[in-house]
């Protein structure tokens, strides 16, 4: 279809594109919906992905199911407790009878979204979600849970992400069992989207196009909008009874389809065309390669035809000269190595059709410039053709046939009537085999109530100066955030605090000099954005600029800063999990950073919408190559014997780089330590070692004992094996003492009534490590965390984890604003975690 953009489809696409509405397009049939989608994909600057309610609807928009994005379990979601007598075991399985029914807290329980996926959803910026007329309301506020949940914006709606919900209410409705709808009843007023508590609470602006492009004559588009808006009168009911003819019978070569109500029809229609054919039946094989659904397969695994078929086209010509669209119906002429030969009423030769190839797609996330793209992962190769005696009204949605018997009478679900009647380009093409009565042609009441709330041409156009401005308005605000930063950079300070023992004494200083960084920044940042907030309400466009320009000098010298020091990481571990972990988070942060250094630059005369997107939309981010895994990790050891752990060292890394094997696997430096210090001479005394088994002593024992006895004999030294304490037992009272230590020193040094800062002054650490120090002592209540911060901030911390049901501090600094420091959330998140031990004394 050669849609023209018309005003209310760049109405639409200007929403798309300089808005953060969700937006309901909608349109009659061959209004262009479809066209709208592509156009979208191809010419939005946004981080966009395209969902679906089926395997098949997904593959034909170039997106993937809903379910498989959002990892949502096949069962009801349910925004609020449940009234009455239903059965809702959490963890039994699910009966025959009935699904387990999941609220808020078990579907996040139970969803398993990787790293990657997480990532893809917080860059996301417009979710499409195709064939909403077949999303049930509850699948739509279980979106919107998954998405504040993950993106850490509780309170707006889908997480912040644009939605774009395309499709036609009029057409095929959502399925719900009426065991469920029993129980969804109690929260929603109908099964469909509009219904959904995300969707009442922030309703999204509703595009109707207008214009039809299947359908030309004005008699036959008026009797489709009766049928459609459920205002039939008894001109258009005369006009669709001159059609009726229930004893035509089609020829082999008139090109007529029949479409009717159900499946098993439709089958034995074509089966029955087929069997009387008298040539060979030849089967073609689909070529299915990797991952791809048999839910999803766009055509038949195993097509049977003859010479002689009536057939349809599943797929629109990709050729400049299209030669067959969707839904357009031929005769099999001949079949000649991999060519058929199809010839279609009206067309002066034949087409050669060949095989064409579906993809079945998944989003992943370019680590290089954070872009969202498509991965294939499979594919389905057939010719774009199936049987077409008959075909089911289900399956006809979206196409279009130049001449179509409609055997609709038996019609048993809203909107039926009008798919199988719209498909059709005229009415002298339509032919009805069954009778239509008023009784078949019913539309859901709560449809027509939710089509009046559509606004105007006039209104939307208004609307969208409004949605303009306050967009850009949250672009700025945003620019200048650096709460996604900061949290990258906790990450990677919680790696260190967690396993410092792998790194190398040079890692957390520069983290935390970083972090540091970082934080000064982030508090500038958010006194900056509330001063861009009043500005805004002045509407004085030339003092936002002056200040917007002003912010930019300093943001982008600091950011430059950090844009050159973190390529410069100085961490090593002789972990490679660590080092891949750590590598990924600075990897994280850097990309944030670059990519706040590049989008800033462009303000230095302002800010330009125009300007911002194209610049978004080329930015590429340099890869940076961090190893912070270097086989060993060489710090400073206290033992007497220094020489010795040089060369146990030296054979430990020898042995290492001839097997091309990892040090752990040999010794880790704690062992070489070790055995420097207390001189095992034999295996016995070898198996004392930390990290020396069985299995590694009698691989690698010999060797180190080889090196420890010539020492030995050299100096004269006796083993001293007997003053090692048990593997367990020194291995924790070590850990727990020098723990201990060091946090005792920062409590006595609170006692007296230090703050943070000057403790970490007179101890000669990092603030982060002295905070670091008294959260935990809250934790395990040495410290009262009231005197460390208001009574009030700290119930607050305490309310949002049980709100959120999350103690990440990303999240929590999106939920309580930019009044809290990390230090104060990490004293809060502490505290509820000592208040739920204390619930399990």
């Amino acid at each position: 279809m050669a849609t023209e953009i018309n005003q209310l489809f760049q109405l639409a696409a200007d929403y798309i594109q300089f808005t953060n509405e969700a937006i309901f397009l909608t349109g009659k049939a061959g209004t262009g919906k479809t066209t709208f989608l592509k156009y979208i994909k191809e010419n939005s600057g946004k981080q966009s992905a395209i969902v679906a309610p089926t395997g098949v609807a997904a593959i034909n928009a170039g997106g993937t199911t809903i379910h498989s994005f959002f990892q949502l379990p096949f069962t009801p979601f349910v925004p609020g407790p449940i009234k009455g007598n239903f059965d809702l075991n959490f963890d039994a399985k699910p009966t025959s009878q009935r699904d387990t029914v999941l609220d808020k807290h078990h579907l996040l329980g139970r969803i398993k979204i990787n790293r990657e996926k997480r990532d893809i959803i917080r860059q996301l910026e417009l979710l499409i979600i195709d064939e909403i007329s077949m999303v049930r309301c509850d699948t739509l506020d279980a979106i919107d849970t998954v998405l504040r949940h993950i993106r850490g914006r509780q309170y707006d709606a889908f997480g912040g992400v644009q939605v774009l919900l395309i499709g036609d209410l009029h057409q095929l409705p959502p399925v719900i069992p009426n065991e469920e709808w029993g129980m969804l009843s109690q929260f929603y007023d109908s099964p469909y989207f509009f219904s959904s508590r995300v969707a009442q609470q922030q309703p999204p602006v509703y595009i109707e196009l207008e214009k039809i492009y299947r359908q030309s004559d004005a008699v036959f588009i008026d009797v489709l909008n009766k049928v459609r808006n459920q205002k039939m009168d008894a001109v258009a009911m005369n006009i669709l009874q001159t059609r009726y003819q229930p004893s035509f019978n089609t020829s082999e070569d008139d090109g007529y389809i029949v479409l009717t109500t159900h499946n098993k029809k439709a089958t034995d229609i074509n089966q029955h065309g087929l069997q009387n054919l008298p040539n060979r039946l030849i089967t073609f094989k689909a070529f299915i390669e990797k991952d791809f659904s048999d839910k999803a397969f766009p055509a038949e695994e195993n097509l049977q035809l003859k010479v002689g078929a009536q057939v349809m086209f599943i797929k629109n010509d990709k050729e400049k000269v299209r030669r067959y669209f969707n839904g357009k119906i031929g005769i099999v002429e001949k079949i000649e190595d991999d060519i058929i030969y199809v010839q279609c009423k009206g067309d002066t030769e034949p087409i050669k059709v060949t095989k064409e190839k579906w993809e079945n797609i998944k989003y992943t996330l370019n680590q290089t410039n954070q872009q969202i793209e498509e991965e294939v992962i499979g594919s389905f190769t057939q010719y774009p053709l199936r049987l077409a005696w008959a075909i089911t009204i289900h399956k006809s949605q979206g196409l279009t046939f130049e001449k179509a018997v409609i055997d609709a009478g038996s019609a048993f679900a809203p909107g039926q009537v009008y798919v199988a009647l719209s498909r059709c380009t005229s009415l002298e093409g339509l032919v009805l085999q069954s009778l239509i009565t008023n009784n078949s042609l019913f539309t859901d009441d709560r449809i027509l109530a939710f089509a009046k709330t559509k606004s105007n041409a006039a209104a939307l156009q208004n609307n969208l100066l409004l949605s303009k401005q306050l967009y850009q308005e949250k672009i700025m605000v945003e620019l200048f955030g650096f709460d996604k930063a900061v949290s990258h950079i906790e990450d990677v300070l919680k790696l260190l605090e967690e396993h410092g023992g792998s790194f190398n004494e040079d890692a957390l200083p520069w983290v935390n000099e970083i972090a540091e960084r970082l934080r000064s920044i982030q508090q500038v940042a958010s006194r900056f954005q509330i001063q861009l907030q009043q500005l805004f309400m002045g509407n004085d466009v030339l003092a936002i600029n002056e200040r917007v320009v002003k912010a930019s000098v300093y943001f982008l010298e600091h950011l430059h800063y950090l844009v050159q020091a973190l390529p410069q990481s100085p961490a090593v571990t002789d972990s490679r999990n660590y080092a891949q972990e750590y590598y990924n988070d600075i990897k994280a942060l850097y990309a944030e950073i670059y990519t706040k250094f590049q989008l800033i630059n462009t303000c230095k005369e302002g800010f330009s919408m125009q300007v911002y997107q194209q610049h978004k939309i080329n930015l590429r981010i340099p890869d940076i190559n961090i190893n912070a895994y270097a086989g060993a990790v060489y710090k400073k050891v206290d033992t007497p014997h220094p020489v010795l752990y040089k060369q146990l060292r030296e054979l430990r890394d020898e042995i290492c780089s001839t097997e091309d094997i990892p040090i752990y696997y040999v010794a880790k430096s704690e062992s070489l330590e070790e055995m420097s210090k207390y001189l095992p001479l034999d295996e016995k005394d070898l198996k004392s070692i930390t990290g020396f088994g069985e299995a590694k002593i009698e691989k690698y024992g010999q060797q180190f004992l080889s090196i420890i006895q010539t020492y030995c004999n050299a100096k004269n030294l006796q083993s001293l094996i007997h003053e090692k304490k048990p593997k367990k037992e020194k291995k924790e009272k070590q850990a727990d003492s020098e723990k201990l230590s060091s946090s005792a020193q920062t409590l006595a040094l609170h006692k007296q009534g230090l703050a943070s800062g000057e403790i970490a002054e007179q101890r000669n650490l990092a603030v982060s490590t002295v905070e670091s120090h008294l959260a935990q002592l809250v934790a395990n209540n040495e410290v009262d965390v009231f005197t460390l911060m208001p009574k009030d901030k700290v119930m607050a911390v305490v309310e949002a984890i049980n709100t959120l049901d999350s103690q990440a501090a990303g999240a929590l600094m999106a939920h309580l604003g930019n009044h809290y420091s990390y230090a104060e959330l990490r004293y809060g998140i502490n505290y509820w975690k000592y208040l739920q031990a204390q619930k399990t004394v």
